[in-house]
């Protein structure tokens, strides 16, 4: 079978080849986040085929509901028996044209699967686990075969627990991993999300494990790596701050309403245009007050003077919040935009999906490319959402589905990868490498390659608030050892110290004022020996602290310079400030969220974390494309490219598609048969997403229509949403009354018997006791000297071979300060009069208690293995 337009290996404009040209990729894929990771790896230049399994056979197609919701789009081959273009022979999919993009796609059984990964880099399966096993695709069966693949499973609801073998539907994983009961409601349930942000999270998170696991082989002289990123993965990942649920005291947590604290908020101006005010901390928000000419509210009866109150909704919150309402009504949107922007105020109007595809911000970023489809036409969707200045992304065309395997029956042209090394070998390549005593390759029975696959990686983060440290946090997680800079003081999102635990729990922390005598020389001295700097600055920052890219360049010429900002390469925005909930609006996502009523923003921070997850990955590939090349190169994200990718089926356009779907206050889903339902004992998430399954569930439940009415019509036909959602026709009335009369457990036993998936939707800080997260370790405690215990995101990904992950901790200002600059060569002395010119500052431990014990961390050249 030739190679096909994801083979791509020629040099771009930079001269070089795409980062991961020469990748081979195997998808044995039938969930939604399978087909993204693929695209995206796709993108940066692998060839990747994706396995199209013969329907239905040995339930292999039965692991999604995607298979039934592409039923009517997806057409096998040509009425002559030849490969068709992706759509060309029937209604075309949106997200199917998309996440094929690049890809070639053939006809194979799970026993060709088997047998082609030996000649794949890396092979991506997606099945529940009982599928994986029947059909001898689980991890120890393909390591045993093929010691030098790397294997990428994306079970969508984890490995344990009752709910792993469910198919795989993103309303049932947003119910699951707590996303839903996050959403906006004035009621007390799960809202199901219009978009499929957490498939485009899961598929980005799962590719950039791909890409650290190649990174592990080569460190491992060709012994793959196996990773498991799970949806309940994703599912945290999204979450993100939004995780933390205290033990010996609460975390104090805004209300549901979405119009919560004064300063995070939508308001409605007197045109009637909505804009969200993101004042996220209280420097920004006094200068929001001070050109509105209302610091007044700050002191009004029940508020005090108190920022403390503010905080509070409840207490003066909504004080400041009613009087704010008012003011926002007495001028127009325009006019609050240019007050704002003036005072450098981060805010943005509620615009819709079609206006933000057109904006000058998507312009300026080249967010979107188009391919000539042979009977669609142009097809308009979004491009990778990482900027490589050295290596670029590509997207390909459309896939060529229903290819047939040669007449060898081989993808590739080589059947196995490169033999793996003997364990004397490899421990005589690591000892020369990095030395003695690095604690490289012990810890998995032969003391050989059982590190995580980015041990030895080296990354700078002088980044602040959440999408920037999160990169730096995922790639800790996975081995690197990440150091944190902030000022003396700490940086600006230590307001909020829970998130900051979220979002650097595996890191190192200096203290370091760059701007005093000696510390712009011990930043360079510090990346002299680094991989990679991250950093979030505004344009000429760095350069006013004196260091121009070419100081640094010179520091380090191979470094990897990871840049994350609000607008990207929008450059009449470049210094304007924005946080997450400013891209909700202005993309279109809080119209399509709210429908025909008021905007809907989540408090979940979409972007951020989605920038995160995305960073890592194009990190990654910018350290694979260095390992190969020697050159390293700056990338660039930024929350607007971010905001993009995350509704990229939603905003993908061609003449004659399908309307995406729109949402409503409290919206439950988009179906009677595809929504949450309230039990006896909780919430279940149902996904009858076809009339056959709708049928199913009806009958499971022992709802029956009189007369000539089809139910499945009824139940499947309408859009049910608004404060009126537990009262819909009489067919969802009945449904809803047989619902609450079982419990979860046995309402999604009745149905599962009959074929229709159904899982457990987790409300409020349930995520931290329901049994199947806690089987599948969602989140694990972290002990903090000021504020006593907390559950936290445990993870973002499972490796087969874990040792040496950097500690779990809450990282205090200049934790690791003295161990640092010591490991930077500083004698003593001169560390002394760094501390005492406060050009550094060692951790605070005024505020701990007695005998707590806390301190730093092993280095890294002395961790114990699975430390």
């Amino acid at each position: 079978m030739a190679a096909g337009a994801g083979a791509a290996s020629e040099a771009g404009t930079s001269g070089r080849p795409p980062a991961l040209a020469g990748v081979r990729v195997l998808e044995a894929s039938v969930t939604r986040a399978g087909r993204v990771a693929g695209m995206l790896l796709a993108d940066l230049g692998a060839d990747v085929v994706r396995a199209r399994f013969p329907a239905r056979t040995g339930g292999v197609t039965a692991g999604s509901t995607l298979a039934d919701e592409l039923a009517r789009f997806d057409a096998p081959a040509g009425p002559d028996g030849r490969p068709v273009v992706e759509g060309a022979a029937g209604p075309a999919s949106p997200a199917g044209l998309l996440w094929d993009r690049g890809k070639r796609v053939a006809r194979m059984t799970a026993r060709d699967v088997g047998r082609l990964a030996g000649g794949a880099d890396v092979l991506i399966v997606d099945h529940t686990p009982g599928q994986l096993a029947e059909l001898g695709l689980d991890t120890a069966t393909l390591a045993r075969r093929h010691p030098g693949l790397n294997q990428v499973w994306l079970p969508p609801y984890g490995e344990h627990g009752e709910w792993r073998e469910a198919a795989e539907d993103p309303l049932l994983l947003a119910g699951l991993g707590g996303t839903a009961a996050r959403n906006p409601a004035t009621l007390d349930c799960p809202v199901a999300p219009v978009a499929t942000t957490i498939v485009q999270l899961h598929g980005a998170l799962a590719a950039a494990a791909a890409v650290a696991a190649l990174h592990g082989r080569r460190r491992d002289a060709g012994r793959g790596h196996a990773v498991t990123v799970s949806g309940l993965h994703a599912a945290i990942a999204q979450l993100g701050m939004m995780t933390q649920v205290g033990v010996d005291q609460p975390v104090v947590k805004g209300n549901r309403s979405g119009r919560g604290v004064p300063f995070w908020r939508i308001y409605q101006a007197g045109d009637g245009r909505w804009l969200y005010l993101a004042a996220l901390v209280p420097e920004i928000f006094f200068r929001a007050l001070d050109a509105m000419d209302r610091m007044d509210v700050l002191v009004l009866p029940g508020v005090d003077g108190d920022w403390n109150k503010v905080l509070v909704y409840d207490e003066g919150g909504r004080l400041v919040a009613d009087e704010l309402e008012k003011e926002f009504r007495k001028r127009p949107l325009r006019a609050w935009l240019d007050l704002f922007a003036a005072a450098d105020v981060p805010c943005a109007p509620i615009a819709t999906r079609a206006e933000w595809a057109t904006r000058d911000i998507t312009e300026a970023n080249r967010s979107f490319v188009q391919r000539a489809h042979p009977t669609l036409g142009t097809v308009r969707m979004p491009g990778f959402p990482v900027d490589l200045a050295g290596t670029p992304a590509t997207p390909g065309a459309f896939a060529t589905t229903d290819l047939e395997l040669g007449p060898d029956g081989e993808l590739w042209p080589a059947t196995e990868a490169p033999a793996v090394e003997p364990p004397a070998v490899i421990r005589a390549r690591a000892r020369a490498r990095v030395g003695d005593g690095d604690g490289v390759g012990d810890g998995d029975g032969d003391g050989v390659g059982g590190g995580l696959p980015l041990r030895g990686v080296s990354i700078v983060d002088l980044s602040s608030y959440l999408a920037g440290p999160l990169i730096g946090e995922i790639l800790a997680d996975w081995g690197a050892d990440v150091v944190k800079v902030e000022p003396p003081d700490g940086d600006p999102f230590r307001a909020f110290p829970m998130s900051v635990l979220v979002a650097s729990q595996h890191k190192r922390d200096l203290a370091l004022d760059i701007a005093r005598p000696g510390g712009a020389d011990l930043l360079l001295r510090l990346l002299a020996g680094a991989d990679v700097l991250v950093e979030n600055m505004r344009p000429g920052r760095l350069e006013k602290l004196g260091l121009p890219p070419e100081r640094i360049a010179a520091a380090r010429p191979d470094l990897v310079r990871c840049g994350v900002s609000a607008y990207g390469q929008a450059s009449a925005y470049a210094g304007a400030p924005g946080f997450d909930p400013v891209f909700q609006g202005l993309s279109g996502l809080a119209d399509a969220q709210g429908g025909a009523g008021d905007p809907v923003l989540t408090p979940i921070p979409l972007n951020d974390t989605g920038t995160g997850v995305l960073g890592a990955l194009g990190v990654l590939a910018a350290l694979y494309a260095r390992d190969r090349d020697g050159a390293g190169q700056r990338l660039s994200l930024s929350l607007a490219n971010t905001a993009t990718y995350l509704q990229a089926p939603e905003l993908t356009e061609f003449a004659g598609r399908p309307e995406p779907a729109r949402g409503a206050t409290n919206f439950p889903g988009p179906t009677g048969g595809h929504r949450y339902y309230r039990c006896a004992d909780g919430w279940i998430a149902v996904a009858a997403v076809t009339a056959a399954r709708t049928r199913d569930l009806l009958g499971a439940l022992g709802v029956e229509a009189p007369g000539d009415t089809d139910p499945a019509e009824v139940l499947g036909g309408g859009i049910l949403g608004g404060d009126e959602v537990l009262k819909g026709d009489w067919l969802v009335d009945a449904v809803t009354a047989a619902f609450a009369a079982r419990t979860v457990r046995a309402a999604a036993a009745e149905l599962a018997a009959r074929g229709v998936p159904a899982v457990r939707a987790v409300m409020g800080d349930d995520h931290v006791t329901d049994e199947h997260l806690v089987a599948n370790g969602f989140t694990h405690l972290i002990d903090d000297p000021r504020f006593g215990r907390f559950h936290v995101v445990r993870g973002y990904g499972a490796w087969s071979r874990d040792a040496g992950r950097p500690p779990s901790r809450s990282v205090l200002v200049g934790h690791d300060t003295h161990e640092i600059v010591a490991e930077l060569g500083y004698p003593p002395a001169e560390l002394e009069a760094l501390l005492a010119a406060r050009t550094v500052a060692g951790v605070d431990l005024r505020d701990v208690p007695e005998g707590s014990p806390y301190g730093p961390p092993a280095p890294p050249s002395s961790r114990p293995d699975g430390g």
